[in-house]
């Protein structure tokens, strides 16, 4: 072939893709100027990155479907608080104890809203004379700071008299050094500030894209999983420059993490998400351990020195993993058996950072509460995590919500000022009358 062809052949690849583009650009244009099909982005929120649900009019009903296929239905109320009670309700509740409850997927289980922690709580707190409104905000990939956030931007507004955060320690310390979509500590100047989310899975809110074509491109991207591959990508690589891990650290976490998908269960991505990603990644970028507790401590004290005149409760959820319960599911053994890290390792080191969370809440002046031992004690026959994605089911929340409502109950009865029920006002004046 000679050079002259060669070139006529370049140049004909050429026109024809000039001409496509120019057609492209001209068909996007009059979809834009006759606002046809127009673009339907998912836009984050700029506060907390995304929310549980939109606003709704009022308390209604939504559903889920559980693991065992069924599909399961709960309330919410105007601001997607899981609750039957909306804000004015809330709001004119003289002499409650009001308690907002925030955390992830570990929180907002698939189940009716009786049966979670905080409909234990609520009914505990209760039983012991105590009026008392639970107010669950829990949504799922949320890390620690978006748990803060999304009570700082909804919960507040019912002012509550306890903020009860449930930091989930198999995967929570990873989550507060991700950028993606959610706000995140950054350094600057010796002291950590929350800088803004880096908009991948959502659209920014603050833009307003109309192009066509580019939201087809996006469609395309978000479908075949590039976009989320590069984001992650690009977050690897981050973290590998800043630790000097070098590119072997980020090939083999991306092993690992293929590795780590168990064909068998019915999310096969159930282990990676609820316990092994964050043990991975620790493996493979060692410093990331250290840092991230580090933004856990900078996240405490930012929320006892915004809210001095609230309860703060630290309440840790662990992960089937560490709660070790007997037998360990095959599936776990095979998977772990694939892995450079084992079933001993991981018990180990989120029992450390277990610890650590413990130790972090006494110094910045929390509460904790340690669901740790009262689920490691249960002897009762069902499970008290699922098969499917490893979330707690009701046996374990009925746990939690007791362990919970016990610490705040210790602390109420030490402190004068205790929201209580007309029974128990009535009790104690009888008493105090004879």
């Amino acid at each position: 072939m000679t050079r002259s062809s060669v070139w006529r052949k370049v140049g004909g690849v050429a026109t024809a893709l000039g001409i496509t583009a120019v057609t492209l650009i001209l068909v996007d244009v009059v979809l834009i100027l006759t606002n046809l099909f127009p673009p339907r982005y998912e836009y984050g929120d700029p506060d907390v990155g995304w929310l549980a649900t939109k606003p709704a009019p009022g308390v209604h009903e939504d559903r889920c479907l559980d693991p065992s296929g069924k599909w399961v239905r709960y309330y919410r109320n105007e601001d997607g608080v899981r609750t039957r009670l909306s804000l004015p309700m809330v709001q004119a509740s003289h002499g409650t104890f009001k308690v907002a409850i925030t955390g992830d997927s570990q929180t907002d289980l698939c189940a009716e809203n009786a049966l979670v922690h905080s409909g234990v709580l609520e009914r505990a707190l209760a039983s012991h004379g105590v009026r008392a409104i639970a107010l669950p905000y829990g949504v799922g990939r949320y890390s620690p700071l978006q748990d803060y956030l999304v009570y700082r931007k909804i919960l507040k507004k019912y002012q509550p008299e306890a903020l009860v955060i449930n930091l989930y320690t198999g995967n929570d310390f990873y989550d507060m050094l991700r950028v993606d979509d959610r706000p995140h500590f950054v350094m600057s100047n010796g002291h950590y500030e929350i800088a803004d989310p880096e908009w991948y899975r959502y659209v920014d809110p603050h833009t307003h894209p109309r192009s066509r074509i580019l939201f087809l491109l996006h469609s395309v991207s978000e479908a075949t999983g590039i976009r989320n591959g590069f984001v992650h990508l690009q977050f690897l690589y981050q973290m590998a420059v800043e630790q000097k891990a070098g590119i072997g650290a980020v090939v083999g976490y991306f092993r690992d993490l293929r590795h780590s998908v168990e064909p068998s269960l019915g999310y096969p991505e159930g282990f990676t998400a609820q316990f092994l990603n964050q043990q991975i990644f620790f493996y493979r970028f060692p410093g990331a351990r250290e840092e991230s507790l580090r933004r856990v401590r900078a996240l405490l004290d930012v929320v006892r020195r915004e809210n001095p005149g609230v309860v703060l409760v630290l309440s840790a959820l662990p992960s089937y993993e560490l709660i070790q319960e007997r037998p360990v599911d095959a599936a776990l053994v095979r998977t772990l058996g694939r892995l450079p890290i084992t079933y001993e390792g991981g018990v180990a080191e989120e029992r450390t950072l277990y610890d650590n969370l413990r130790q972090l809440a006494g110094q910045a002046g929390w509460l904790f509460v340690d669901n740790l031992s009262a689920l490691r004690g249960y002897h009762g026959s069902e499970r008290l995590y699922n098969d499917v994605d490893y979330h707690l089911l009701p046996p374990a929340s009925a746990i939690i919500g007791a362990n919970q409502a016990a610490v705040l109950l210790q602390y109420l009865h030490s402190h004068p000022a205790i929201p209580e029920s007309p029974t128990r006002i009535t009790a104690r004046s009888s008493r105090q009358a004879r």
